[in-house]
């Protein structure tokens, strides 16, 4: 199972994710957020990662030439966007991996069907702008239906208390928190980060 720190704004809280053991750090570039970066500062912060986790770009909607420019500046390994503004198209147009949002309720196993099978989904709870990152849970039983079929990855009101029966119910592809990770907006505490990795990975290997 793989885990994602989201929100990650500066170089010092990619370091904390990557001492705690993250496979991927997300950066939100989406205008709405109080966790957005621009590109320059995506493009560092990749740079500073390198080859040591995925660097994943999250959006809520671009045209196809603006996600591909973004990907190649700010030097991309994937893109998570909301599926308004994910064809099919952009699974094969893109040179990075795409994740698509799943909002986590009902009709997010109706909506699954409309995606390849083993292209992996994001449930997430959604704004009323289908931007996620709201903090609020997801339906675990709806994820936990999907990853029957799919692989899936599940953020929203995930923390170093509750990750581990997230994975035990779901059995997840991987796991993302963002907020209840932080200080304040865009500012991580290096020690729930630690412990959020550690939680999920014991939860993961005990499965």
């Amino acid at each position: 199972m793989r885990v994602k720190i989201c929100g990650i704004t500066t170089r010092e809280d990619a370091r904390a994710a990557l001492d705690a053991g993250a496979d991927a750090i997300g950066m939100v570039l989406h205008p709405g957020s109080p966790r957005r970066v621009s590109s320059r500062q995506a493009r560092e912060i990749s740079d500073y990662v390198g080859a040591a986790a995925d660097r994943v770009g999250v959006l809520v909607d671009a045209s196809l030439a603006e996600l591909a420019e973004l990907a190649a500046s700010c030097h991309l390994t994937a893109l998570q966007l909301h599926l308004r503004s994910c064809p099919r198209a952009l699974i094969t147009q893109l040179p990075v991996s795409i994740l698509p949002f799943l909002p986590g309720d009902r009709l997010a196993l109706r909506r699954s069907a409309e995606w390849w099978p083993t292209l992996p989904v994001l449930v997430d709870s959604l704004t009323s702008e289908g931007a996620g990152g709201t903090g609020a849970p997801a339906d675990l039983e709806v994820a936990a239906a999907l990853a029957r079929h799919r692989p899936v990855w599940i953020a929203g009101g995930l923390s170093p208390e509750n990750v581990a029966e997230a994975v035990r119910v779901v059995r997840p592809e991987g796991v993302d928190a963002s907020s209840s990770l932080e200080v304040a907006p865009g500012r991580k505490d290096r020690r729930l980060v630690l412990r959020f990795v550690a939680a999920a990975r014991e939860a993961s290997e005990g499965a």
